[in-house]
């Protein structure tokens, strides 16, 4: 036993030794190493140029990639699968030679005529699609108003705008003569029938009474507003001073005027060139025969008119207006030399009255607003 111990601490030392002589050696270094020197840094520069496109005529035609051919795995691919081109990428087909530019090209127009149809319109301020021109030639009615409905205030304020513009187009003199040859032709279409009409108005007492009234408290408003007439003052040179007889009976008769039963319709015609006149009747007068009298007669004013192609493309109003009132009871006695007729007191009166009420040449264009203000 002592033996075999003893045979086995020295082999475990012989083997110790063997290890450290081992380990030693080949963690030794050369006496002639040092610190080794830093690697030498790699410099890059980027150049940065304009990328041109090739024109379509050089380009080269992709052809559809080869099918793929789906090998099983674990098996070596073949020879023409690694030759074939990836998928994706263009052969490597002979493009067309890119060709020069023709020396005969036709120089650039840039003149008005050169435009487009709807770069024409918008330079003209006329609109630029059928619909919008739709909406302007055909307004829609008027509808009555509904109790308790509330329309929003942004819609509100842009119809009044508009109607505004509309009304000042035609204090300014925006109005072709076309529109004032179709109010003449109307007039004198619509005035006889206009006429009867008028006269069939309800004028008795409690009309005549109440019309009296009516222009009596506009004549008040209109004196505090400042918008009356200043009276005359008398010639006191001749009988002293005197009150002004004839200014009473002359503000008497505009009160009365004022004052009068009237029905009025407004006609709308849109107006545009290589159309036909559309007629609307906007707003109702509340006599259905007076109504169709004026939509008859501007018809057929505008069939007796052709438009012209300078005609701007608008929507005109109109107001047709029938009216009757009765002379105050003062004693005055007077001549109507342009309808040959003498004018009593409690004279029946009846007018009629065609006038261009406003022009609408479309919505303008202007930038959207963000804000969306609507009625409580």
């Amino acid at each position: 036993m002592r033996t075999r111990a003893a045979l086995a601490t020295s082999a475990g030392l012989h083997l110790l030794l063997a290890l450290l002589l081992l380990r030693g050696v080949g963690g030794r270094r050369p006496a002639g190493t040092g610190v080794e020197p830093p690697p030498t840094p790699i410099e890059l520069s980027v150049v940065e140029t304009t990328r041109q496109d090739r024109p379509v005529v050089g380009r080269a035609d992709v052809s559809s990639s080869p099918a793929v051919r789906r090998r099983a795995p674990g098996k070596r691919p073949l020879e023409s699968d690694r030759t074939a081109a990836p998928p994706g990428r263009p052969s490597a087909a002979p493009s067309k030679p890119i060709e020069a530019p023709s020396s005969t090209e036709r120089p650039i127009d840039l003149s008005f005529d050169a435009l487009g149809d709807g770069a024409k319109q918008r330079a003209a301020g006329r609109p630029n699609s059928d619909e919008a021109l739709a909406q302007l030639l055909g307004p829609t009615p008027e509808a009555p108003a509904r109790p308790g409905r509330r329309r929003p205030l942004a819609e509100a304020r842009a119809e009044a705008e508009r109607r505004a513009d509309a009304e000042e187009n035609v204090r300014v003199g925006r109005a072709h003569p076309l529109l004032f040859d179709l109010l003449r032709n109307a007039r004198a279409r619509l005035t006889p029938e206009a006429t009867r009409i008028a006269e069939s108005l309800p004028l008795g007492a409690a009309e005549t009474t109440k019309g009296w009234a009516r222009g009596y408290l506009k004549g008040v408003a209109a004196a505090h507003r400042g918008g009356s007439a200043p009276t005359r003052a008398p010639d006191e040179r001749v009988g002293g001073p005197r009150p002004d007889v004839l200014g009473a009976y002359n503000e008497a008769e505009r009160q009365a005027a004022s004052g009068a039963e009237q029905r009025t319709a407004e006609v709308c015609l849109g107006v545009a060139p290589n159309h036909s006149v559309v007629a609307t009747l906007r707003r109702s007068s509340g006599n259905a025969a007076l109504d169709h009298l004026a939509i008859e007669s501007f018809v057929a004013a505008s069939d007796a008119r052709p438009v012209t192609p300078d005609v701007r493309p608008e929507l005109a109003c109109y107001l047709v207006r029938v009216s009757a009132y009765r002379m105050p009871p003062l004693p005055s006695l007077s001549l109507d030399l342009v309808n040959g007729r003498i004018i009593y007191p409690l004279k029946r009166i009846t007018q009629v009255t065609v006038e261009l009420q406003s022009i609408d040449f479309g919505a303008k264009r202007e930038p959207p607003s963000f804000l969306d203000v609507r009625a409580p």
